[in-house]
């Protein structure tokens, strides 16, 4: 999977406002943007079938995706679990806790998105 590609299923489980203010810090090209998008058409297209969140295959790479750059952000300091005091974290709280984050720290966020796109070059 290309980092342009990563990037598009992230910025897509992130939502709009967090993802745009990702992409203003990353300073991309208008080709490189273009890329994004493009991939992010691509993503959440596959062939002849729409995105099946019930599909073993569509959900394991998007989670292949978020596992990855979770590790990375433990790493770096952009991502910490929080304690849920003995409750089950459901994947919406997950999702909520990646999007309060990116909104938090966009800048973390996108060095971290820019790794991915240097991968690719």
């Amino acid at each position: 999977m290309t980092g342009y590609e990563k990037i598009a299923i992230l910025l897509g489980e992130l939502g709009s406002s967090a993802s745009d203010a990702i992409l203003d810090r990353l300073n991309l090209s208008t080709e490189e943007l273009s890329k994004i998008r493009k991939a992010m058409l691509q993503v959440r297209s596959y062939g002849e079938r729409a995105y099946d969140p019930f599909d073993p295959n569509q959900v394991n790479r998007e989670l292949a995706v978020l596992e990855e750059f979770k590790r990375y952000g433990e790493m770096r300091g952009i991502y910490k679990e929080v304690p849920h005091d003995g409750l089950i974290k459901t994947s919406d709280s997950a999702n909520q806790n990646f999007r309060s984050m990116a909104q938090a720290d966009p800048e973390a966020f996108a060095k971290a998105l820019g790794v991915w796109l240097s991968s690719d070059k």
